[in-house]
This record gives structure tokens, C-alpha cells and sequence, in this order.
């Protein structure tokens, strides 16, 4: 698309990506034009039901689109719409990791592979019940961190077509983020393949740091 980096698109049209496949598994009905992605029900927990798709959507067609939601957020994909009633939830930015490869899963990672263990993995990571039915999924790899039989953080890598997209990345309390293993263990499950995720904080920081290139502002506004 003229005027957007080919990065951002490749990071933006994952994201999309992902809420379309979310929201199938939950049986979510959603709707798509050529500048906004909207839920036709209420979303699940973190997830927007409106989303930009392209940069220069106006105001007055986002507050449009939340018309039907009493409350709900805004994910404003290019950090470039300030929809009336809504305050900004918070601000990240979009990152793009050209792809590469690993020896394979570093040690203390793991592939989630049963429902018992999804549902720890859930719990430890606040997310239970966003994600049902992902280890059927083609596209859902959900990863896990252990110490021993302790689990200590973990991540989701989704296959988003034109990309790989990065997200839930998370550590338990009293350790830190393992940044390398991470990008090994994520390049273990996608060999080659670009990675795409969005940041703030610490995360950002650590991201940066793996060679992940920011390419756009990602804020997501709630009512």
C-alpha cells in the first residue's frame, strides 16, 4: 500500500490476522471493509472490537463502528485516530524481525501439547479462557518456559500468513525474560519466517536489543 512500510504491513496484517482467528474460535461474528475490522458481539478479554486496517481512518468512522458496544476499546493500528469519549489505554510500537534459525527449542522450552497444560499455562498468564480449543489450531503454537517441573513464562507464536506474529510473552514473578531463548525457540517453531510483535516498557527495550526494528505507533483507546 502506497505510504505505509512494507514492515508495518507485514506486522498489522498478522495482528488482523490473529482477531479473525480468535474470535472464530470463541464464534465471534466480525466484519471487514477496506479500512476497519469491527466484532459484530463482544470481544474477548484483551482483544478491541474495532481495529484499524489502514492509516487515515477518520474519527467519525471508528466512533461509528463502536456504536452497537457500551464499552470496548479501540485498537488504532497506525497510532493515528483520537476517537471523542475514549482515553488512550496505552502506546507501543510495532517491530519487525527479518527471519532466521535456531538449532531448535532452547532448553526449558517447550511446546504446549495438552489441554491440562494449556490451562496452567493460562492461569499462570491471567489468560484463561481467551484462547480454547488453540492446540487444534493450525496457526496457534503456544509456547512454555520451565524450571524443572516449574513454569516460569512462556509466549504465543501465530502464523499470520505474511508473517509470524509474537505476543503473550511473559515471565513469572522473580525472573526475568529470557530475550534470546525466546527468539530461538520462536525461530525453532518458524524457521525463516519474519517475526512481527508490538511493545512498550521493558519489553521494547528487550526486543530492540534481540535486532527487532521498530516501523509504527500502535495505541489502543477504551471507553
Amino acid at each position: 500500500m502506497i505510504g505505509v512500510d512494507a514492515r508495518l504491513r507485514l506486522a498489522v496484517d498478522p495482528s488482523l490476522a490473529w482477531y479473525d482467528d480468535v474470535f472464530a474460535l470463541h464464534g465471534i461474528a466480525v466484519a471487514r471493509s477496506d479500512r476497519l475490522w469491527r466484532a459484530l458481539d463482544d470481544p474477548p478479554a484483551y482483544h478491541s472490537a474495532v481495529k484499524t486496517i489502514v492509516p487515515g481512518v477518520g474519527a467519525d468512522r471508528v466512533l461509528e463502528a463502536t456504536e452497537p458496544f457500551a464499552s470496548c476499546s479501540v485498537a488504532d493500528s497506525f497510532g493515528d485516530v483520537c476517537p471523542s469519549g475514549f482515553a488512550l489505554l496505552f502506546e507501543a510500537v510495532w517491530l519487525h524481525l527479518d527471519g532466521g534459525f535456531s538449532a531448535g527449542l532452547p532448553a526449558g522450552w517447550s511446546v504446549v501439547s495438552s489441554p491440562a497444560a494449556l490451562a496452567g499455562w493460562s492461569d499462570r498468564h491471567d489468560y484463561a479462557g481467551v484462547l480454547p480449543a488453540t492446540l487444534d489450531h493450525p496457526r496457534f503454537t503456544v509456547l512454555a518456559r520451565s524450571d524443572g517441573d516449574d513454569l516460569i513464562g512462556g509466549a504465543i507464536v501465530h502464523d499470520g500468513a505474511a508473517a509470524v506474529g509474537l505476543s503473550n510473552t511473559w515471565s513469572a514473578e522473580g525472573h526475568e525474560p529470557d530475550w534470546d531463548a525466546l527468539l530461538a525457540a520462536a525461530r525453532a517453531v518458524h524457521p525463516g519466517r519474519p517475526l512481527t510483535d508490538y511493545a512498550r516498557g521493558d519489553d521494547l527495550t528487550g526486543m530492540l536489543r534481540l535486532g527487532f526494528q521498530p516501523v509504527g505507533p500502535q495505541r489502543v483507546w477504551v471507553r
